[in-house]
């Protein structure tokens, strides 16, 4: 018997296990497929400041791919163009991040078992649901159900992109209704292409029109997920004699605004691989830690659902007049955004709009 089961072996499901046998459990991670990391159908792209927070259990630079360090973000007819000062971001081998997580897990003296999908006859009293937005220990156990998802597409194409270092990022409320589309740089001649569409809206018909749009007929591969966009109002519960806590999808540790989930999921894993056996020590910690800052996101996503996924030109364009862009770039970060909310932030805001009246560069 284990004093762990844990069910996936994404990053939350691994960083899970390593924190738990770094606290001496003896731990068991199942994974549904028979490789670790398959399929790939994530884009890869987190915040350098995620990874680097991590960087204790894995080496990102390993898996790294490319490094983004500007956005173009389209709303209709508007562009804006964001070169963050303090964040960048890196596209990483999603496959090869996942199975150092498995390996640094294995390591530490876990045990893993692959093509092992398991809905019940747990190995342990203490389990772990990291096993997705569709998950079947939030199901089993009569955890609350989360009702807002994404639905996307990608594939991985030949694409000229004129600068490999910067994101491209489309939203509207007629192309991709609720959610927004993609093109992520690999190299100057290849990209991920995707987009997200607000369920039950099915995103093939609007993939299809995107990569026309774009002059692309035939990709390498596309892989399809399903991402929550809400957090799970409970993540741990003591049920018939088990402890059980939920990591990363299947909580909805998710960034809501992008559906980007490795930073977030992998640190509510460390937590949960510390406190599972205290379902409501979890639940305080992990939301203490991180609830803001998924709250904002969250939020974020609400008002631009307003309008179906894409601001409104006017407000673009004043939100460009009144420089809320250098704003972005001087003090935004992807993924904490409770760290922007400050008594600072007005003050940075006042220092960049008396620099552009006195044309002095900030």
């Amino acid at each position: 018997m284990y004093d762990m089961h844990i069910v996936g072996g994404g990053p939350a499901g691994c960083f899970a296990g390593i924190s738990a046998v770094q606290q001496g459990k003896k731990v068991l991670l199942s994974e549904e497929h028979k490789r670790i990391g398959e399929p790939e159908a994530c884009s890869g792209l987190v915040s350098k400041s995620g990874l680097e927070a991590l960087s204790s259990y894995v080496d990102y630079r390993k898996a790294k791919i490319n490094e983004i360090k500007s956005a173009k973000i389209v709303c209709g007819k508007e562009e804006i163009i964001v070169r963050p000062k303090k964040e960048s971001a890196v596209v990483i081998c999603r496959k090869e991040f996942d199975r150092m997580a498995a390996e640094r897990f294995v390591e530490e003296g876990g045990k893993l078992e692959l093509g092992k999908k398991v809905t019940r006859k747990f190995q342990a009293r203490t389990v772990v649901g990291a096993d997705g937005p569709a998950s079947a220990i939030a199901e089993h156990f009569g955890f609350p159900r989360i009702e807002k998802y994404v639905a996307t597409l990608q594939g991985e194409f030949s694409y000229r992109c004129q600068d490999k270092h910067q994101t491209e990022l489309y939203f509207s409320s007629e192309h991709f209704p609720g959610f927004f589309g993609w093109i992520i740089p690999i190299n100057e001649e290849e990209a991920k292409i995707g987009l997200g569409v607000r369920l039950p809206l099915h995103p093939l018909i609007y993939y299809k029109r995107f990569l026309s749009r774009l002059g692309i007929k035939e990709a390498k591969f596309s892989v399809s997920a399903v991402i929550p966009i809400q957090m799970r109002r409970q993540t741990a519960i003591e049920r018939g004699g088990y402890r059980v806590a939920l990591v990363g999808d299947a909580a909805g540790q998710v960034k809501a605004t992008t559906g980007g989930g490795i930073f977030f999921g992998a640190s509510c894993g460390i937590l949960a691989g510390k406190y599972a056996q205290q379902p409501a020590k979890y639940e305080s910690e992990w939301k203490k830690s991180y609830w803001l800052d998924l709250a904002l996101h969250q939020q974020a996503r609400a008002i631009l659902d307003i309008w179906g996924g894409q601001p409104p030109s006017l407000l673009v364009r004043a939100a460009k007049m009144a420089l809320f862009d250098e704003l972005i770039e001087q003090e935004g970060k992807m993924d904490r955004w409770s760290q922007m909310v400050s008594p600072q932030l007005p003050l940075a805001y006042g220092k960049i709009v008396l620099c552009r009246l006195f044309g002095v560069k900030t």
